[in-house]
């Protein structure tokens, strides 16, 4: 027997609120943090009528909103892609409160703290969920500089999908120097996210980076935006975006380049 059409699976209804992706919502119901009605709900099948049933996590009343957004953020250099301060280095959460963007607006995937560039930030945890996913296929775009100018060999090396890390080979990816720049600045495209995978990557063939920009996710484009700023993505932008991640995994990987 289907299910009514007015129904929602409660992990899909918990990250439509804005907490999570599916993977981390999972974990709040199993952990006993989530209640229907009242009673604790730790069936990851369980499903809600969104408006009549009153879910909760940790006793405080979830939302559903009636529409999503997507914003590009410009991330400062020296900043954390965290909501928590570590280390002593800041974090996103002022430059969040600073725009008056609901807690329920969380960003997708990191940009390490010496990296600057383009982060996606959205209350659709369906959405960030496909985005972070490897099988996407969403190309991201980077400006790099390199300690020196790699020779031949390394750049082969680099994008013939012949390193590996943590044990597992990289997928290929794009090099090509910048329009303009010297022989030490790149382009680089690629559509894994491991931690601190560009760094990594370069190291393994004996090159350093001295500076990592990253200017478009998929369809979506830095531009102008300066350091530390937002602005929402139009409706074309945001129609390219989820067509351009539509129908793909649904496991979590951290964005770490």
């Amino acid at each position: 027997m289907t299910a009514p059409d007015d129904t929602m699976r409660l992990n899909r209804y918990l990250a439509r609120c804005g907490l999570g992706s599916r993977r981390a919502v999972e974990e709040l119901i199993t952990a006993g943090r989530v209640s229907v009605d009242g009673v604790p709900a730790k069936d990851l099948g369980r499903r809600v009528v969104p408006g009549q049933a009153e879910v909760s996590v940790d006793g405080v009343p979830t939302v559903l909103p009636s529409s999503t957004r997507i914003y590009a953020f410009h991330k400062p250099h020296g900043v954390v892609s965290t909501l928590k301060a570590q280390g002593g280095q800041p974090s996103l959460l002022p430059y969040r409160n600073q725009s008056d963007l609901p807690e329920r607006f969380i960003p997708v995937g990191r940009l390490d703290a010496a990296s600057t560039g383009l982060l996606l930030w959205t209350d659709d945890g369906e959405l960030a969920q496909r985005l972070l996913h490897p099988s996407s296929g969403l190309w991201k775009t980077y400006e790099l500089e390199l300690d020196r100018a790699p020779a031949d060999y390394e750049v082969a090396k680099l994008m013939g999908g012949r390193l590996r890390l943590d044990g597992r080979p990289v997928r290929p990816c794009r090099l090509a120097l910048q329009d303009g720049g010297t022989i030490r600045q790149w382009i680089m495209e690629l559509h894994e996210g491991r931690k601190r995978q560009i760094r990594r990557m370069c190291g393994a063939v004996g090159l350093k980076v001295r500076r990592l920009h990253r200017v478009a996710i998929g369809p979506i484009q830095l531009g102008l935006l300066r350091p530390g700023d937002f602005r929402r993505l139009d409706s074309r932008e945001e129609k390219e975006l989820r067509l351009a991640c539509a129908g793909r995994g649904t496991r979590d990987e951290r964005d770490g380049t």
